[in-house]
């Protein structure tokens, strides 16, 4: 049976991962609001399609079966639960809160028009969802083949590292949502430069976020440089975890790149959507080995005991 859990879980995390591509796509063919309403479509559960409201409506229909999925699973699990860790039923639970915020914020982005708040939160909501289904997936997938013994310990600096790196990555993600639902991405004409040699030209309007956001790319890259140079000869999984990490900010670096000198295709765009996603699973995945790895034990400081002193001579 949690063979059978371990499959599903993995497989809602693959959808969950195709439900934020999927998502992208909607928006950069501009069918966001091809289903005015919602929860219906234009009043209906099954509207007449054509091509924009397919990709809303299909998306609609994606989010839901994943949903339905997910309450199964649910109930797999607390049917199990005294098999399980105590933990796998807590951060079930967790992504089932994370999972209702994301379906009203499906909703508000519908009824509030795209606004960017909106936009912004149910990607964030949605990239969350997916760490956490892939936590539920590779803590299930321990829980089966028995707890890992042969851990190394990490150092408090590695563990900082890896805090640094979670602050950036949803940061990170949010300005890049900023920056698709304010219409930013061209707004800076040229990379590495914003504008002609000009780096930052302004912090202010559409520009300005597209500036922070490239900051922002700069800082990832930097944090994820240090963390492999500090796990370089440590533990082997979270060394492994931080050399992913870095190749993943490297590509997704480079597609961002390719947007601005292609002038955002959608292939690509696709592919910068799917790469932040990788990217916040990569860092999910970090944390787990870090955390589940015990922590370098410090040898004590107290002074050694002083050696007996040789007796005086006798004076005659």
């Amino acid at each position: 049976m949690l063979t059978l859990i371990q499959r599903i879980a993995w497989g809602l995390t693959l959808a969950t991962v195709g439900l934020v591509v999927f998502g992208a796509s909607v928006r950069v063919h501009g069918a966001g609001l091809a289903c005015p309403d919602w929860p219906l479509c234009f009043g209906e559960v099954i509207p007449t399609i054509d091509f924009g409201v397919g990709l809303e409506w299909g998306h609609r229909v994606l989010a839901g079966g994943i949903s339905l999925g997910f309450v199964a699973l649910g109930g797999l699990i607390f049917a199990l639960r005294r098999e399980l860790p105590r933990f796998i039923p807590v951060l079930w639970g967790v992504a089932a809160m994370v999972l209702a915020v994301q379906i009203v914020l499906g909703g508000l982005t519908v009824l509030e028009l795209l606004a960017e708040w909106t936009v912004t939160s149910h990607l964030l909501a949605g990239n969350a969802f997916a760490v956490l289904l892939f936590l539920l997936a590779i803590s299930i997938h321990e829980a089966r083949r028995g707890e890992v013994t042969d851990r190394a310990p990490v150092t408090a600096t590695v563990r900082m590292g890896a805090v640094l790196i979670a602050v950036m990555v949803p940061l990170q993600i949010g300005l890049g949502g900023l920056v698709s639902s304010s219409y930013a991405g061209l707004t800076c004409p040229s990379f590495p430069a914003c504008y002609g040699d000009v780096w930052f030209p302004t912090f202010a309007g559409p520009m300005g976020l597209q500036v922070m956001h490239r900051v922002g790319a700069w800082t990832l890259l930097g944090l994820a440089t240090i963390q492999v140079v500090l796990t370089w000869q440590g533990s082997v999984r979270v060394a492994r975890q931080s050399r992913i990490l870095l190749l993943l900010v490297l590509a997704q670096g480079l597609v961002g790149a390719l947007n601005v000198w292609w002038l955002l295709p959608v292939e690509v765009t696709l592919l910068h959507s799917l790469g932040a996603n990788l990217i916040a699973i990569a860092t999910a995945w970090l944390h787990y080995e870090v955390w589940r790895s015990p922590a370098v034990v410090r040898e004590s400081s107290a002074p050694a005991p002083a050696l007996p002193s040789a007796p005086a001579p006798e004076v005659a």
